[in-house]
């Protein structure tokens, strides 16, 4: 048998990985987070890995309950920022509550979005036309961001409306240059047909 050839030989390849793992543990006490943080950076070293030097930290969970003073009381995870918001008890109470919301960075992506759909441009569209073009994200948004803390998606509707009353001005010459008109002109639009748009239905209450 002849020897083979040298593009039959198996061959070793150098392959890197990237690896990301992000995870919320929670703990009685400072001193319990800090050892369980040692632990968690021991095992991943016996791996090859580490934790990152920024993400990774202690935090505290204040609320009405949980007052004392630390450096770090809020972090951010999937998307949400988890701190100490105002919410609602069953008596209708004002309190404060360890809560996560749609976080700055999320809600930045989102009107970039937005930006990008050039509503004010699209003047030969209907209002109807608009909505059918951009529930689809708006849903998805309100879904996953929407399922916690819904104040916090409140100043993103406040944005969508703010680009609407600007297509209305450019397309309607009785609104042109009139900002307080066609804020009352979208209001109207909300009455006559309040599920035309997601936001309009999914903002629910102001707090909570």
């Amino acid at each position: 048998m002849g020897k083979p050839a040298a593009t039959d030989r198996p061959r070793l390849m150098s392959l890197s990985h990237s690896f990301t793992l992000d995870a919320v543990v929670h703990c009685r006490s400072r001193e319990q987070a800090e050892e369980l943080m040692r632990s968690i950076a021991r095992r991943l070293a016996e791996c090859g890995l580490t934790m990152h030097p920024e993400k990774s930290k202690v935090v505290y969970c204040k609320d009405s309950n949980r007052t004392a003073t630390y450096a770090q009381v809020h972090f951010t995870f999937l998307g949400f920022t988890f701190r100490p918001r105002k919410a609602r008890g069953k008596q209708n109470r004002l309190f404060t509550n360890f809560l996560p919301g749609a976080s700055n960075d999320a809600l930045k992506r989102m009107r970039q979005a937005i930006r990008g759909w050039r509503i004010h441009r699209q003047t030969s569209a209907t209002l109807a036309d608009l909505a059918k073009q951009c529930n689809p994200a708006i849903r998805g948004w309100w879904n996953y961001f929407g399922a916690f803390y819904r104040t916090a998606m409140h100043k993103l509707s406040r944005y969508i409306d703010q680009r609407l009353e600007q297509w209305a001005r450019r397309k309607y010459k009785t609104l042109l240059r009139r900002v307080r008109r066609s804020v009352d002109w979208l209001r109207r639009m909300k009455c006559e047909s309040p599920r035309m748009f997601f936001h309009w239905c999914a903002a629910g209450d102001k707090i909570g």
